[in-house]
């Protein structure tokens, strides 16, 4: 027999490992969402690079390849021309450099994005594990006979 305090701790357990699944849904919903999104996006600038060593293949689109082109622009911009910085104001290299860190900082933000986007897809994997053990409990509580609750 179920007392009443086993009973609500029972449905406790359940409604709150359904609304852990429910947001468990919503998170990892949002992070593919979002990360294809961000796809979208770089497969839009068609932005390539074929002398990668084969770490980039097509179109950048994906967290590693943003990387490896990332550090390539810095390397490259560094070595041909030095910190924006160190520059002289009235340098005709300033504007070439401008936009190799517009590039760079477009594709860190890409990662910086898909690194958040994986963190909300483990959260809501996190979430959904809680959901289910909550669930789980929930129903041993309900079925067990020897749980006393004072």
């Amino acid at each position: 027999m179920i007392t009443a305090s086993k009973k609500s701790l029972a449905i406790i357990l359940i409604m709150a490992g359904v609304i852990s699944l429910v947001f468990c849904g919503v998170f990892v919903y949002q992070g593919f969402s979002k990360s294809n999104l961000i796809a979208a996006a770089m497969r839009i600038e068609k932005a390539s690079y074929g002398s990668a060593e084969g770490d980039i293949v097509g179109i950048i689109d994906t967290s590693s390849e943003a990387s490896v082109m990332s550090s390539v622009l810095r390397e490259h911009r560094l070595e041909r021309y030095g910190v924006y910085t160190e520059l002289e104001r009235d340098d005709p290299n300033r504007e070439t450099i401008l936009k190799a860190m517009t590039m760079e900082s477009a594709l860190n933000l890409a990662i910086l994005g898909y690194g958040v986007t994986d963190v909300v897809k483990a959260n809501g994997a996190f979430m959904g594990i809680i959901g289910i053990t909550f669930i789980f409990s929930g129903i041993i509580v309900a079925r067990s006979s020897k749980i006393s609750l004072q």
